[in-house]
């Protein structure tokens, strides 16, 4: 296919490639079979780095394609956000045995620009952990040591740096997004919750942007997470040499304290009156606001539920969900692909019974 000239800066209807460049059990469970591991760190002390180093070779290069981004646009689908380890480049300070993937992010940028395409960069890894905010599948629950690494912040900006330089220029660049869900540490009542400190990511995400700036012009966008806290951020980077400035909003619904059973009317409304609340108050703040994750996953009676069943329930979920996002800026379904084909949270399964239309 010729190669595109100018990739779509409208609405964003995208997926997420969650389990490509940052392995993931529940992406590809086979990666991880008879290893007792559930992170690419278990993963390298349990192969050991050869062995390690050949199997994630292998998995980089075939779990995604050229074929899966042109799945993709004919399916309707305008932009990926591709998260990427801190490890992306050569190894350096603490990277010990990863691997690393700069040159498939080329592909994927290259990829993108021949089927239209745009491409979000998502920082999803750094140094010590940035914890987990928003109950994803795509990431365990860990303890946000980050902030307290010796040089987790310096290793952070510098590939946001890299990042920047190498694709800022990029016509299928989208933009860069800073942190991909970090924890923010929070006052409830007489105590304070775990988590990183609410000033240092302000000033992590002041100085990315400069760093990330410099290197790529206004027509691309700088995204921050919400942390769960959109209201937090209303006065944040109101300056105006802040120019571009996206927050991302995760939105799931199925477990702990935001789990919705959806086969019901009440708490299918629930679920979409939360959405619909988190995200008025993310764009009451004046920042353009984007789902970054999001799935078909709630909760539902599996002793009365058939397969076909449980596949409508979440297709209405989908479309629902699809409706409640109208006025943000755009969205990222979790996640393209999955080796088992997750229902709930596989993007072939989930949006391919969806016409373009339907989409927004």
């Amino acid at each position: 296919m010729k190669k595109k000239d100018q990739v779509t800066t409208t609405r964003l209807r995208g997926v997420n490639l969650s389990g490509w460049l940052i392995a993931e059990p529940w992406v590809t469970p086979s990666l991880f079979s008879a290893t007792g591991a559930s992170t690419e760190e278990e993963l390298i002390k349990a192969l050991g780095a050869e062995a390690y180093h050949e199997k994630i070779k292998k998995h980089y290069d075939t779990f995604i394609s050229e074929d899966d981004f042109e799945r993709m646009e004919i399916l309707g689908l305008n932009a990926v956000r591709l998260p990427v380890p801190w490890h992306t480049f050569e190894p350096e300070g603490d990277a010990g045995d990863f691997l690393p993937c700069s040159e498939y992010v080329d592909k994927a940028l290259e990829w993108a620009g021949k089927h239209g395409i745009s491409v979000l960069l998502d920082l999803a890894t750094v140094p010590g952990g940035q914890g987990d905010s928003n109950g994803s599948a795509t990431t365990p629950e860990t303890t946000a040591d980050w902030h307290a690494s010796t040089r987790g912040r310096a290793i952070a900006l510098h590939v946001l740096d890299r990042l920047a330089s190498r694709y800022g220029s990029n016509p299928a660049l989208f933009g860069i997004e800073l942190l991909d869900t970090p924890l923010m540490r929070v006052r409830r009542g007489l105590s304070v919750t775990d988590g990183i400190p609410a000033h240092y990511l302000r000033n992590f995400y002041r100085e990315a942007y400069d760093h990330v700036r410099s290197h790529m012009g206004d027509d691309k966008a700088v995204v921050f997470s919400s942390s769960g806290y959109p209201g937090a951020w209303r006065h944040f980077m109101r300056h105006g040499r802040y120019k571009n400035v996206w927050m991302d909003v995760h939105l799931y619904h199925y477990r702990g304290e935001t789990a919705q059973d959806i086969s019901t009317p009440d708490g299918l409304s629930r679920a979409l009156a939360r959405n619909k609340r988190v995200l008025r108050e993310a764009l009451s703040t004046g920042f353009k606001v984007m789902v970054g994750e999001w799935s078909a996953a709630a909760v539902l009676p599996d002793s009365m539920m058939t397969p076909e069943g449980r596949i409508a329930y979440e297709r209405v979920f989908v479309s629902n969900q699809l409706a409640s996002f109208e006025k943000t800026d755009g969205w990222f379904f979790q996640t393209w692909k999955t080796e088992k084909r997750l229902p709930a949270w596989d993007a072939r399964a989930s949006l391919s019974s969806f016409e373009r239309g339907m989409m927004g």
